[in-house]
């Protein structure tokens, strides 16, 4: 088992070291160092090896391992299926504009390919070069019936090219003859280099090789589809006829929907950009059977574990029923602005649009308008986003978001004056000339006599990389983006509230943007003079008629765009409840009051009916949070965990659901739980990740989101309950001494962390492999080795390591468990977030450009070094004793 563990550890590090490869050098050099090296092939065949050796050692075949037998036997499928998909598959791309044919794939690997002109073979080998791997060779070629020697001599890589691609140059010689040809990296068919040795004639090429295919794909039209009023792309998909032997067929091929044809698949991949051509990923994979068949294996064992009498989580739980006792230790958690003197005007209008407006803000609320990304969405929701950034508050001087908005819009001069841009940086208020004291600046602020005066610090900041940019810096760009909120708002832009009447287009015009129209103008007028009466006098019956008049407009011309008035409904109602923010108080309290509780019982008496009540309280919270999630999945007719903000509040939701619904009698258990899902929420409304609901782009329109990512996600919230467990585990062995009452509570804590990361390691597991199938089915590949899917399987490794530490007896401890837990917490961490900030890659939203570390990164990584060292002295508490 030892050996097993050491490979383990050994593949996640060249994992990890490949990822970074990759980010600083590129895919290639990734792909020729470790990827597709030599060596790395080799460590999975002694990796299976080994898993067969351990399959055999253990005779896992036996009735009681029966599930864990077909758990392990589905690597070895998998990796079979890999295998025989990477050497005797074909992977390429074909491109193919509209009106024209096409049967050559380009394959996806370079090759060096030596054609005979004369009798036209050819024999072709792939090779590998980049910046960081020049591995340069001498080969014997038969071609023709000739002998040749081919050698590669000198590699420039892009970097130092004199052309727009590397350069190979290659010798080539026939027994006395010889000849040097120097190769630029070539993806087009036409432009291989001709050239004459002795008495025959030869073409060589570097790149690509062209495989012809024994059938064409015509392209008839391609079809681009963005969502209503925007250039964002909904779906995209090529209409093509397959031709063989005189006959044609029509087919279409889109994102998720497939061609299968003679043994290839082929996938929408991308477009060109006139909108006239498509590029389409092709494979041949006859790998995909053994494949499919070992995460068929793979889920159905995963479900036997969680269910089987006689699998290790029966055997925890039985342990815990026969010590019932439950245990804790003592956690503590430390745990109106001036806008100046502008004027009387500036005050009144605060002060009407405060008292008068009210009530006309509620229907101004549910007026429709069209994002900047083509959702049509409540006013409320636009108002809500835009006065949240400007101000980093709901409410501000006493008026809501929707007051705000509407002043903004009907009293420009006054509001400009009004300091409601939060500003901290002292070198940024030097700059503009404003008190140290002061907190807010207001729009007119930021213009001079010379224009806008952030122009030259926001161009300076840009051409910074991410990583380089000074608190100054921060706070210019964050400054400048409030500046153009506000903007859209005085300008009208953002106000794109009038349907197109023509019918010719789905986009929504704002009023700088509006054709001309009669009833829109008329509309418009009187509704902002409705408005500035209303405000001034509290005479809002115009304003409300004007408003209707609008509305009108929008259900005449605009109705097959917008949502229903349920979803309207139920989207305001979203934004005012703000579940996913106060349910950060909730949990919080309920999670420390269940901790003190628990402290009690162990120092004092058994639990009373109060942990009970928390319990229930505890519950009602888990059933708010559900109700929000579907309210949100309805709202944004999508799953919600499609982006960064929605995923967090699903990893809380599934944290609190892992400690109520899967450990009901651990009152310690669900405290940890709720803790943890408070810690989640409050970190996705910190501010850096969007809570606004948008559109899928097209690959995300696939039930497979649903399935991969519920599962993968919801990991996570067992992985984290794993971390809190082990954090309170090392607390307990601090204080432990001699008090038998902790060392059971310990051994309790123990078989509840093992439960809780055995039950997130199958999912996550069976995520990262659905997420293989929906790769295959949605562009054609299991596996690409992109940094997200990469750590993804880092992961797997280092929790798969922990929980089989306790075949190595010196390692079979609570205490080295539950250090364990905490630290392979960090592979997660990196996975969610690293990967997104830090590496490039299709599932990164920083492209790679490097952030800074948090502060409060090391501040964890502090105390995951001195929580085990003070615990140390402890440490000495055996494993509980049961059937592995």
């Amino acid at each position: 088992m030892w050996v097993t563990l050491g490979l383990l550890l050994a593949y996640a590090v060249a994992c990890g070291v490949a990822t970074w490869l990759e980010n600083d050098f590129g895919t290639p050099s990734a792909k020729a160092l470790v990827y597709g090296a030599l060596w790395f092939d080799l460590l999975h065949l002694l990796l299976s090896l080994n898993l067969l050796g351990v399959i055999i050692f253990s005779r896992m075949w036996q009735r009681r391992k029966r599930a864990s037998f077909l758990l392990h036997c589905s690597f070895l499928l998998i990796v079979v299926g890999a295998g025989v998909t990477r050497y005797f598959g074909v992977e390429g791309g074909m491109h193919i504009r509209e009106g024209e044919s096409s049967n050559l794939v380009i394959s996806s690997e370079k090759y060096l390919t030596l054609y005979d002109k004369d009798s036209q073979e050819e024999i072709s080998f792939p090779v590998v070069f980049t910046p960081l791997h020049q591995k340069h060779f001498s080969q014997t070629l038969t071609l023709s019936g000739k002998t040749l020697t081919l050698k590669t001599t000198r590699y420039t890589p892009l970097e130092e090219s004199e052309y727009s691609a590397p350069i190979l140059e290659v010798e080539l010689s026939n027994g006395g003859e010889s000849r040097s040809i120097l190769l630029i990296e070539n993806y087009v068919q036409d432009n291989i280099v001709p050239f004459t040795l002795g008495d025959s004639t030869y073409a060589l090429n570097w790149g690509p090789r062209f495989i012809t295919l024994p059938f064409s794909l015509r392209l008839d039209d391609f079809i681009l589809e963005r969502y209503a009023g925007s250039n964002s792309p909904s779906s995209y998909e090529s209409i093509v006829q397959v031709i063989e032997g005189g006959e044609s067929k029509s087919y279409k091929i889109f994102m998720n929907n497939v061609l299968d044809y003679g043994g290839y698949r082929f996938f929408q991949s991308s477009y060109d950009e006139d909108e006239q051509g498509t590029i389409l990923s092709v494979n041949k994979d006859i790998g995909k059977y053994p494949t499919y068949a070992g995460y068929t294996l793979l889920i159905l064992a995963s479900l036997w574990i969680l269910l089987s009498p006689s699998s290790r989580i029966s055997a925890l739980r039985n342990y815990l029923k026969a010590h019932s006792q439950i245990a804790l230790a003592l956690c503590l958690f430390a745990l109106t602005p001036s806008f100046g003197d502008e004027g009387e005007r500036v005050l009144e209008v605060i002060e009407k649009v405060k008292t008068h407006s009210k009530e006309h803000s509620a229907q101004f609320s549910s007026l429709l308008v069209q994002d900047f990304g083509g959702r049509v969405k409540p006013m409320d929701s636009m108002a809500m986003d835009f006065v949240h950034k400007m101000t980093k508050k709901d409410s501000f001087l006493g008026m809501d978001y929707n007051q705000i908005f509407l002043g903004m819009l009907v009293f420009p001069d006054e509001f400009r004056a009004i300091k409601m841009f939060p500003i901290k940086s002292p070198a940024l208020k030097d700059t503009l000339g404003i008190p140290q004291s002061q907190k807010y600046i207001a729009y007119n602020d930021l213009i001079g006599d010379e224009g806008y005066k952030l122009i030259n610090y926001i161009q300076e900041a840009n051409r910074k990389k991410p990583q380089e940019r000074s608190t100054f810096d921060k706070e210019v760009l964050g400054l400048n983006e409030r500046f153009n909120i506000a903007y859209l708002i005085y300008s009208g832009e953002a106000l794109r509230v009038f349907p197109d009447m023509s019918g010719e287009s789905q986009k929504w015009f704002s009023p700088s943007e509006m054709p001309t129209a009669r009833k829109t103008q008329i509309a418009l007028m009187g509704y902002l003079q409705g408005l500035r009466e209303g405000i001034e006098q509290n005479s809002w019956e115009d304003a409300s008629i004007w408003l209707d008049s609008i509305k009108s407009l929008q259900s005449q011309y605009g109705s097959d765009i917008s949502p229903s008035k349920q979803k309207i409904t139920l989207e305001i109602w979203l934004n005012h409840c703000n579940i996913f923010y106060y349910l950060i108080f909730a949990y919080l309290l309920l999670g420390l009051a269940l901790l003190l509780l628990s402290l009690y019982s162990l120092l004092s008496s058994p639990l009373s009916r109060a942990s009970f009540g928390v319990f229930v309280l505890l519950w009602v919270c888990m059933i708010i949070q559900t109700l929000g999630l579907i309210v949100r999945w309805i709202v944004g007719d999508h799953a919600p965990w499609s982006n960064a903000y929605e995923s967090m509040i699903f990893i809380s939701w599934a944290s609190v659901v892992a400690g109520v619904v899967f450990f009901p009698k651990s009152y310690l258990t669900q405290a940890m739980a709720s803790l943890l899902s408070a810690i989640v929420l409050f970190v996705a409304n910190l501010g850096f990740m969007d809570p606004q609901i948008g559109n899928l782009v097209p690959v995300l329109k696939s039930y497979w989101l649903n399935i991969h990512v519920f599962v993968i996600t919801a990991s996570y919230g067992f992985l984290g309950l794993s971390l809190m467990l082990g954090l309170v585990s090392l607390i307990l062995f601090i204080f432990r001494a001699k008090r038998e009452k902790i060392n059971q509570s310990l051994l309790n804590l123990h078989c509840i962390n093992e439960i809780s990361m055995i039950i997130g390691l199958l999912m996550l597991t069976a995520g990262n492999f659905l997420g293989g199938v929906w790769a295959n089915e949605s562009w054609g590949r299991y596996w690409g080795w992109d940094p997200k899917e990469t750590w993804a399987l880092i992961s797997i490794i280092i929790y798969t390591i922990i929980l089989h530490l306790r075949f190595i007896p010196s390692l079979n401890s609570p205490y080295v468990f539950a250090v364990a837990s905490i630290w392979g917490f960090y592979s997660i961490l990196m996975t969610y977030f690293g990967v997104n900030y830090y590496l490039s890659g299709m599932h990164s939203y920083a492209s790679g450009d490097n952030l800074p570390i948090p502060t409060f990164l090391w501040y964890c990584l502090g105390v995951s070094v001195l929580l085990p060292l003070l615990a140390f002295p402890q440490r000495g508490l055996k494993a509980p004793k049961m059937h592995k």
